[in-house]
């Protein structure tokens, strides 16, 4: 099983939030996933969104334009076949 490339992984505080901001990034053709948060770093919510570094910039505009802002910020390291994750907002 390959890993997809992904370099960070945010979570939110609510599903809607996560969904929402998905769905403007997805519009505006930006490469993102929405998934179930691992529960390593389940903060308060179940969904989390990956993105790439390349986007990271343009999404924390977009994410500003919209007042919606992560609970945390994770960078994935990739350990052979699973994610570690650490905290780096």
């Amino acid at each position: 099983m390959k890993l997809e490339d992904y370099d960070y992984i945010m979570v939110f505080t609510s599903h809607y939030r996560a969904l929402y901001i998905y769905d403007r990034l997805r519009v505006k053709k930006i490469k993102t996933k929405l998934v179930t948060a691992p529960n390593k770093i389940n903060i308060s919510c179940t969904q989390a969104l990956k993105i790439k570094e390349d986007d990271k910039e343009t999404i924390k505009l977009e994410l500003e334009r919209n007042n919606i802002f992560p609970t945390a910020v994770f960078k994935i390291i990739v350990d052979g076949n699973k994610e570690e994750y650490e905290l780096i907002e």
